[in-house]
């Protein structure tokens, strides 16, 4: 007999949830969105203490129920897999299928808030924010020479891009289609296209936020994440609205606090700045370099 996997038996309890009386629909979901590597899983598992929030790390077998969210398998390509999904994108019936789904996963945790992270969904705030008109949404940057030198570790490995590259041919389509196609031709290595896929990922992230109110936003900085993980937490309860939990702030200081010493990321400047320096001068990341980047280009 063929073993029935975890995902599947998963799959089968929210069906039968849902067919249960009482299940509340969704209320005041969180996303957390940032570029991968960033740090949103370790936050995403934190916010999970709370026993008021039930947290889901990257349920991508929920959001196919709209098959246009699948970038990375197989069948992403005839399922029409999309990198960037706008607030005219909702289909009303796969809208229904995927809210239900997720607040079937929040009565099975036994919670009453969601928060749910998949990092993809930096380019889909407007799909997200049109789909679910209370969502709330926890933006997380870290220093995308950090970020891009840990997917370049991850893309060595095999794990990064998706069945034959199909994630970082989205990427490179969203990039040439805002016509920064200078930033493209920059990128040979591993490096520098994760360098790209950080670019573009905060950059969508800010531009969607930014026509937001900006009570349903909250954004972070990994750096400060990790130098006070315990004082993240009152922040973080006083935006989603749950009340103080000891365990937050415990949990956050035992999986938040940075374990390494920060990299010398000095040496990879000259490579960063033709495709993200003029965003890592605007969010701050080079000042203490005193460092004038060469702007990524346009084509």
């Amino acid at each position: 007999m063929k073993a029935i996997s975890i995902g599947a038996v998963r799959r089968l309890l929210r069906l039968a949830v849902q067919l249960l009386p009482g299940t509340r629909p969704l209320v005041r979901p969180v996303f957390i969105v940032g570029c991968g590597r960033s740090g949103t899983t370790a936050l995403g598992q934190v916010l999970g203490r709370h026993p008021s929030l039930a947290y889901l790390n990257e349920p991508r077998d929920i959001w196919v129920y709209e098959p246009r969210t699948d970038i990375w398998s197989a069948r992403a390509t005839a399922r029409g897999g999309r990198l960037r999904l706008s607030g005219s994108d909702v289909e009303p019936v796969a809208a229904a299928r995927i809210g239900r789904a997720f607040a079937a996963e929040v009565r099975l945790q036994g919670a009453e808030r969601l928060v749910e992270k998949l990092p993809i969904n930096a380019f889909r705030i407007d799909y997200i924010a049109a789909m679910f008109p209370d969502a709330r949404f926890v933006h997380l940057i870290r220093n995308g020479i950090e970020v891009a030198t840990s997917i370049a570790e991850q893309v060595e490995l095999g794990r990064w891009f998706g069945h034959q590259d199909r994630k970082w041919c989205r990427l490179v389509e969203h990039a040439r289609e805002r016509g920064e196609a200078g930033r493209v031709a920059s990128c040979a290595v591993p490096f520098e296209r994760g360098l790209l896929e950080w670019y573009l990922s905060v950059s969508a992230a800010l531009e969607s936020l930014g026509r937001l109110p900006a009570a349903r936003w909250l954004e972070l900085r990994y750096e400060g994440m990790v130098a006070a993980p315990g004082d993240i937490c009152e922040r973080l309860e006083r935006f989603i609205g749950v009340r103080h939990e000891p365990a937050l702030r415990e949990a956050a200081v035992a999986k938040l606090a940075r374990r390494s010493a920060p990299r010398d990321l000095a040496p990879l400047l000259p490579r960063a700045g033709p495709i993200a320096g003029d965003l890592l001068a605007r969010l701050g990341y080079l000042e203490a370099l005193e460092l004038t980047p060469a702007i990524g280009g346009r084509a």
